[in-house]
């Protein structure tokens, strides 16, 4: 799952920020993506979130270039305090995680995505 849409007229990929830059999170869920969203009160209003097929990740993950270097795995709600970690991976590694995982035609169901693509 990934987060689109924004104030302005138009879809847009929502981009996070973190202490060494900007992540695209991706979600497991649209529970926990939506769970993120209601964390950020009235920011989150105008996104939601939207599942796309491994295909179209990988486009849309290139498309970024170098503007977004990062991926945030299913980053916890803004919310929670004590210093969450955030599980996070450059952009470059997990399209070439895509690319494998397509490429070999492996089945992505049954565990949740991130363990199914780390083979976890």
């Amino acid at each position: 799952m990934v987060i689109v849409g924004g104030p302005e007229t138009g879809d847009e990929l929502l981009a996070i920020v973190l202490d060494d830059g900007e992540a695209i999170p991706l979600f497991d869920s649209v529970e926990e993506a939506k769970e993120f969203l209601d964390s950020t009160g009235d920011f989150g209003k105008d996104w939601h979130a939207q599942e796309m097929s491994a295909h179209a990740l990988i486009e849309l993950l290139e498309y970024q270039g170098e503007e977004v270097e990062f991926v945030a795995l299913s980053p916890p709600p803004e919310n929670l305090e004590g210093g969450m970690e955030v599980q996070v991976i450059y952009r470059e590694i997990l399209i070439d995680l895509l690319k494998r995982q397509t490429a070999a035609d492996t089945p992505l169901e049954g565990k949740g995505f991130w363990r199914r693509l780390f083979g976890r």
